[in-house]
């Protein structure tokens, strides 16, 4: 995996990948215990969340069309001094849980404009023969900045400056953009160069056009919806189980969200490739979908250990969340490069983005109303049981076994490239 670091263009990019998101894993950390001790509101925390992913569900249509016709090299550098400025703005505001919630939704603004250019660009840097190699050690090492980040970050909170935190990441957003500078054989989509004629409105048509024209992706859009929302509803609950049900310390807090992020690394590194080898993605995808779903079920019980043994089985849980997040999001990257056009890669991630923002929005909303009338406990296994019945169900429906023939019969297109999801930088 770490082989591709000998291709200095990509090298570069990698290394501006690390700086920012680990000054995002600082300010996300802030950011969320700042609003959930302001407030105290399950419904507020889950509009952190909520905010950073509504610029895409209503921009990213308009955005995603940029990273197939203009230069992405320069989309990616203005997106992040953009952010680097929003960042700036939240020192000020630190003490208010409202402006947050607002220049998140800014910044988000800023993402929804990097993301698609960031995953497009991968394959004219790596070229096509190398591209699963490269999503392998993004993914891993995004989330090992998951565990560097909140950890550092909650050592950090310890101090009570916030502003050097915010200081930190507007830094590292300025460090990534200077990296982006220096890559030589990145900038426009060549495949999109025949079509730079083509209108900017109607390269958003072609491209939903296309996309939602091929069974198996409009399938896979429509399979997300469930999923998300259902995950939406967990990112709300968790942060106020930690915070208000299991009274979570500022410390522990931090490294909670770490050992997470251990589950991902070992999930994305190793269980699920070894797991790609022996099943079908769609079929990962199937069984990661309900093991998510009973991992939410059981933290009813977990309620009653964490009083008997303290807080190491919070640690196992959320161990256990990041290996099955790994199951959902490694094959649904596979799936996307068999079945995505090379030409609609920016469009076919927007649109992706844009089915799973929604979705996760209207679950946080869901999530954060259900807190408030049976409790995040129950609110949190309910939301489970409902996502174990849908990937029950999953197998029987036609557009699943479409996807599932379409990952046999077809190959894989020329420079296809993965939804890479990167929302703090």
């Amino acid at each position: 995996m770490f082989k591709i670091l000998k291709n200095r263009n990509y090298l570069r990019f990698w290394l501006g990948q690390i700086v920012s998101q680990l000054g995002d894993g600082f300010t996300r950390i802030a950011i969320v215990y700042l609003v959930a001790t302001l407030t105290k509101d399950p419904l507020a925390i889950g509009l952190v969340i909520f905010a950073q992913l509504l610029p895409t569900a209503f921009f990213g249509i308009f955005l995603g069309p940029l990273a197939d016709k203009y230069n992405r090299k320069w989309l990616m550098v203005g997106a992040d001094f953009y952010r680097m400025g929003i960042v700036c703005l939240m020192i000020p505001f630190h003490h208010s849980a409202v402006a947050l919630i607002i220049l998140i939704a800014f910044q988000g603004l800023g993402s929804a404009l990097f993301d698609p250019a960031r995953s497009s660009s991968i394959p004219d840097l790596v070229g096509e023969e190398h591209i699963q190699q490269a999503i392998s050690l993004s993914q891993s090492t995004r989330a090992a900045m998951d565990i560097i980040g909140p950890s550092a970050g909650a050592l950090l909170m310890m101090t009570n400056n916030y502003n050097f935190i915010f200081a930190i990441d507007s830094v590292t957003f300025a460090v990534s953009a200077l990296f982006i500078l220096s890559l030589r054989n990145l900038g426009k989509n060549k495949l999109a160069a025949a079509q730079s004629s083509e209108s900017y409105f109607s390269t958003i048509g072609s491209g939903v056009k296309e996309v939602i024209g091929m069974p198996a992706l409009r399938f896979l859009l429509i399979l997300l919806m469930p999923i998300t929302l259902v995950c939406g509803i967990l990112n709300t609950n968790l942060i106020a189980v930690l915070t208000n049900e299991f009274h979570v310390s500022a410390f522990h807090f931090g490294f909670i969200e770490a050992a997470s992020a251990v589950g991902v690394i070992f999930g994305a590194g190793f269980a699920a490739p070894y797991a790609l080898k022996k099943l079908k993605p769609s079929t990962i995808f199937l069984l990661g979908t309900a093991a998510i779903g009973v991992l939410m079920v059981v933290i009813i019980p977990l309620d009653t250990l964490q009083l008997l043994y303290g807080i190491f089985p919070v640690y196992i849980w959320s161990i256990m969340t990041g290996v099955l997040n790994a199951f959902l999001n490694v094959p649904l990257s596979s799936i996307f490069l068999k079945i995505t056009p090379s030409a609609f890669r920016g469009r076919g991630s927007s649109l992706l983005g844009i089915t799973a923002s929604t979705s996760s929005i209207i679950g946080i909303l869901f999530g954060g109303w259900l807190s408030k009338e049976i409790g995040v406990l129950y609110g949190t296994a309910i939301s489970g049981a409902l996502l174990v019945i849908v990937a029950g169900f999953m197998p029987f429906l036609k557009g699943y076994k479409s996807l599932s023939a379409n990952q046999q019969t077809e190959s894989v297109p020329e420079s296809a490239e993965p939804v890479v999801n990167e929302t703090w930088g």
